[in-house]
Order: C-alpha cells, then sequence, then structure tokens
C-alpha cells in the first residue's frame, strides 16, 4: 500500500472541526495532505440554515474529492442545553425534560424533528442521545442530559430517540459508554473514576444495541471493575472490545468522545491517546478542536500501522465497516431543505415543551399585575454548555408577560440576597429562575429568603434538584432547560393557559425529598 492510499485508510478513523462558518485554510490543507474523513461541526460553525447547508455541502465536495468517500458530518445535536443548531432550525427539549412526559413516543418525536432537519442541513452523525443514567444528583456534566435515574427508562426514551433519528437517515451515537452518570467530575476538565452500579448504567447501552443503534461513544472514564489496568474506557480493549463487542453484540461504529478533553489530554496527550484508543477497539477518533492535533495523530498511527504496532486486519476491518455505513447515507433521498423550523415541527416542539414542564411543590401562588421575575444568567455550568450568554430569564419573562425583572449573580453573596428582598417586598409576587442551584447554593438562599416576604413561584432552569433544598411556601417547577421554548412555556403556566405535569423522572434527594 502506497502513502497516499494507507492516508486515505487512516483518515477514515478521524472526526475534525475547525472554528467559524466556513472551512479554515489550514484545515482545508490538512483534509488535502492527511485525508480526514469526517468532521464535526459545533455551535461556532451554525450562523444560519442556509449557512451550515452551504458548509456540509463544501465539506462534503472536499472530503470526497481528496478521500474518495463521504464525510461522516457529526454534531452533537441532544435538545434542551446541548444544542448546537442556530434559533431557525427545531431545537427541541433535552432528554430529562422528555422523561418527565414518561412517553417513549416523545422522544421518537424528538429524534424525527431532529433527524430530518439535520439531513436537511446536510448534517448525517448525530452523537445523541445520551444513555447515563443520572445517578448522582451533584454530576455536573450529565443532568437533564440523562432521561432519568431509572436505566429502565433511560433505555426506553434513549432507544425511541435513536429509532426517531436513524429513521430519518441519520446515525444515532449513544454516549457515553460504560455509563457517565455516577461522575463528580467533569472529564473536560479532569479524570473520574466509577465503581459502583455498573449492571444499572450498562443496561440502557444493551437496551439500545440491541434495538440497533449504530453508534456507540465512549467515556474517559477509569472504571476499575472492567479495566485493572490505569486506562479509561476510550482506551480500554477490555471494555470496547470484549465487553461492547463481544459480550453485549455491538457491532456498529465505535466513536471516542473528544481527545482534547483534559481527562485525556492531561493523562495520555491527545496525540498518543488517539493511538491507544484505536488500538482498543475504536473505528473512529474525535479531536474536536485543534486540526494540527489530528494531522499528529495520523502521523503516529501511520507509524504504528508500519511498524506492526497497530493490528493492519483489524483496522482494515474498521476501515470495510465505515465506508459500508458511508455507502448506506449516500444512497438515501435528501430530505427536503423546507424541513428545517418548518411549521409543524414548530407546532409539535411547542406541545412537546408544554408537556415537559413538571409542578413539583403545589404552594398556593398567583401571578399578581405586579410582578418581578428574577434569575441568574446561563453561565457555562459545564465546558459541554453553549457558549451563548445573552439569553437572560429575568427580561425573557417580563417581556412575555409584563413586569418588572432582576438578573442576579450565578452565586448571590448575602449582600446581594438582602438587596434582592429589599427589593422584593414591594412586590405581592415573585417568579424566581434557578439554575444549577443545588450546586450554587447562594441562589436557593435568595429564593428562601425572598420568600419570608412575598409569594414566590420558581422553575429549575436546568436540573430539578434545586427545588428539594427551596421553603414549603415556594410553589416549585421544574423546567429542565434554560431557552426561548422553555420560557415560553413557563409564561403560559404562569397565567394558567397549560397545566404543567407532575412526574419527575428523578429522585430528588435534599431536605424537602
Amino acid at each position: 500500500m502506497n502513502r497516499e492510499d494507507l492516508r486515505k485508510m487512516i483518515g477514515q478513523h478521524f472526526v475534525c472541526g475547525f472554528d467559524g462558518p466556513t472551512i479554515s485554510d489550514e484545515f482545508r490543507a490538512a483534509v488535502k495532505t492527511h485525508k480526514i474523513a469526517n468532521i464535526i461541526l459545533f455551535a461556532r460553525n451554525v450562523k444560519s440554515k442556509e449557512q451550515l447547508k452551504a458548509l456540509t455541502n463544501d465539506i462534503q465536495e472536499l472530503v470526497r474529492a481528496e478521500t474518495g468517500s463521504e464525510a461522516f458530518i457529526c454534531i452533537d445535536q441532544e435538545g434542551g442545553m446541548v444544542t448546537r443548531l442556530s434559533s431557525d432550525f427545531t431545537n427541541v427539549p433535552g432528554a430529562m425534560a422528555l422523561g418527565a412526559t414518561k412517553m417513549p413516543s416523545s422522544a421518537y418525536t424528538a429524534g424525527t424533528i431532529t433527524g430530518s432537519e439535520l439531513r436537511a442541513a446536510g448534517v448525517n452523525v448525530d452523537f445523541a442521545p445520551a444513555l447515563d443514567v443520572n445517578s448522582n444528583p451533584n454530576n455536573p456534566v450529565i443532568g437533564v442530559r440523562s432521561y432519568s435515574d431509572d436505566p429502565a427508562m433511560v433505555g426506553r426514551l434513549g432507544l425511541a430517540m435513536v429509532e426517531g433519528l436513524q429513521k430519518t437517515g441519520v446515525i444515532a451515537s449513544g454516549k457515553h459508554f460504560p455509563g457517565h452518570g455516577d461522575t463528580h467530575i467533569d472529564t473536560h476538565l479532569a479524570l473520574p473514576t466509577v465503581i459502583n452500579n455498573l449492571d444499572l448504567h450498562l443496561a440502557p447501552f444493551k437496551t439500545a444495541i440491541d434495538g440497533g443503534v449504530k453508534g456507540i461513544m465512549t467515556s474517559h472514564i477509569l472504571f476499575p471493575e472492567l479495566e485493572d489496568e490505569y486506562l479509561p474506557a476510550t482506551m480500554s480493549r477490555k471494555i470496547l472490545t470484549n465487553l461492547l463487542k463481544d459480550k453485549l453484540g455491538f457491532t456498529g461504529l465505535v466513536f471516542t468522545d473528544c481527545m482534547e478533553m483534559k481527562a485525556i489530554a492531561d493523562n495520555w496527550g491527545t496525540v498518543k491517546g488517539s493511538l491507544l484508543a484505536l488500538k482498543a477497539g475504536v473505528d473512529i477518533v474525535c479531536i474536536s478542536h485543534h486540526v494540527n492535533l489530528g494531522v499528529a495523530a495520523i502521523e503516529l498511527v501511520e507509524e504504528a500501522y508500519l511498524n506492526g504496532e497497530l493490528d493492519s486486519e483489524e483496522l482494515a476491518a474498521s476501515t470495510k465497516k465505515i465506508l459500508a455505513y458511508k455507502e448506506q447515507l449516500a444512497d438515501l433521498e435528501e430530505v427536503p431543505f423546507e424541513t428545517i423550523g418548518s411549521a409543524d415541527h414548530t407546532f409539535v416542539n411547542k406541545l412537546l415543551h408544554e408537556a415537559t414542564i413538571t409542578l413539583v411543590h403545589d404552594a398556593p401562588f398567583e401571578l399578581t399585575e405586579k410582578r418581578l421575575f428574577i434569575g441568574p444568567r446561563p453561565f457555562k455550568a459545564t465546558n459541554v454548555s453553549n457558549d451563548d450568554d445573552h439569553l437572560l430569564f429575568g427580561p425573557a419573562l417580563a417581556n412575555l408577560l409584563g413586569g418588572d425583572f432582576l438578573t442576579i449573580g450565578d452565586n448571590p453573596d448575602e449582600e446581594e440576597i438582602q438587596a434582592v428582598v429589599k427589593r422584593a417586598t414591594t412586590y405581592p409576587s415573585v417568579v424566581i429562575g434557578t439554575y444549577n442551584g443545588h450546586l450554587f447554593d447562594g441562589q436557593l438562599a435568595l429564593a428562601n429568603a425572598v420568600s419570608a416576604v412575598t409569594n414566590v413561584a420558581l422553575f429549575a432552569l436546568r436540573n430539578p434538584y434545586d427545588v428539594a433544598y427551596l421553603n414549603p411556601s415556594i410553589r416549585s417547577y421544574a423546567a429542565w432547560a434554560y431557552t426561548p421554548m422553555a420560557f415560553e412555556a413557563i409564561a403560559r403556566i404562569l397565567t394558567g393557559e397549560i397545566y404543567p405535569n407532575d412526574f419527575l423522572p428523578i429522585h430528588l434527594g435534599g431536605s424537602n425529598a
């Protein structure tokens, strides 16, 4: 095999990314020289549906010319807090919000909407759904990205989302195998260890595998009960080959989580870690941000292939599998561009969001004509969050319903709390939004202090665990997301136009549990 053919083979095993709404010169050069055959997109790459369609067309033209194959164009479009698409797409509720409906049909509908709009825009792989069981309320990175803390519910709704995505021709990739739900550390920042209830966390993956999910994404987590060497799942042959493929019977595509995350970069390095992942049984390595690291990793893999360190037959079989999936995608009919943000999708998405809001504590509350809306900004609680912070709860609700507003700090101190209480005493009703208040407890202290001087309704705008720590006089809801569609549903709840459901897909814990 000559060097160019070898690079074309190895390039199939990498997903890389770039900044901006058009292909950067550096990235274009890397595809030409190192035959990178797959791309990941983030919010940084998406400005509008028209721009995204033009970009994906350019990507396919480049990759076809340089590698002879289609590109996997990948995205993390889970819905809710992990939304990479622009506002002219239909951005569906997140996993735990859908869990609050109890209905797999909700997740299936969300999957078909998301998948059809991705396909219409030229995206063909979705790194979703999260199949993690959120058994740790203080998990900083999963939380509302999980359907539930019940593995059976995660399996049912996760598989429904998979079926919806894959019906439209998008490859779904369940994550983060073998489970990220019991971590207390964000793998973007450090390397966690999980030792408890492994069967519980594996169950949803087994359900999805048996149901035909085409992709699985690995986790950068140590599982000492599954791997006795100091290797995370992403680089463990025992976990990815012996367990995932041989025992659980997964025959689809194994993707890594981003190899630039500190869990990998600070311990093995992105480049060396990429080789170790391929040796462990990964099909496609994801290097999301710096294409020069992808180039270096490809060169290291070439060297390992040529000196026999990397199993050539195994890599060839993996390449064949990747190309077979790409041929399947190439044979599909295109989805009309007009599908994106269509009136039908918008209407159904509105109904989905309205069905997710959960009343947790039914304390008396009446929205009076004079009202105050209080909330923090949607700060970046984890590195998986989106970067935009222009949307603010207080102004948004005041705009929808009329009234005054305050925007508070991420974690208010006593001085700020007392200033807010002083102002709140002049309002007969106050509506408060919290954003991970169970981790930033100044928000909860503020809500409890305000409830001592006036009537309060509170909406947990991300993880629902906030409501477990509230005074019983506060009428509390789980709203699941800090998004415009969630705010519109909240407004209709407050005016009595619609009614909340009464189901929490998780156990709260805390003082009022």
